[in-house]
């Protein structure tokens, strides 16, 4: 998140130094039920990597997100990938992925990445301090 309140869509491509890497991980927050805060709790529960106080979770809508980037390429696809429980972390049935980005280091991966960007609706702390 920027100083002026806006998000960065360098947040939104694939990691450069990660050739490995296929995706970016999202969370499908309806498949814990309507309740927005319950959504947030068990994605912060459930997450495993570590969460830093100033971070922040960003809530998209993915017909959006599909609508906005296929105007520019074809083959974004966003993929419900469940985690099975596994190295002492539980299953997570919200994992999700968005697939068919470009490069990490290209110009288009930073122009899809900004287009993704705008599609954000809500912020919301990685992590709170008191529930």
């Amino acid at each position: 998140v920027k100083e002026d309140g806006t998000v960065s869509g360098m947040e939104f491509r694939l990691r450069p130094k990660r050739s490995d890497e296929i995706g970016l991980s999202v969370n499908w927050l309806e498949i814990f039920g309507r309740d927005k805060s319950y959504q947030l709790k068990e994605v912060r529960r459930l997450f495993r990597l570590q969460l830093s106080p100033n971070g922040r979770f960003a809530e998209m809508n993915v017909g959006e997100i599909r609508q906005k980037v296929e105007e520019e390429m074809d083959s974004l696809r966003i993929v419900h990938n469940p985690l099975r429980a596994e190295g002492g972390y539980e299953a997570d049935p919200s994992h999700a992925e968005i697939t068919g980005l470009p490069s990490g280091e290209s110009d288009h991966a930073m122009f899809i990445g900004y287009l993704i960007a705008e599609c954000v609706v809500n912020l919301y702390p990685a992590v709170v301090l008191a529930e």
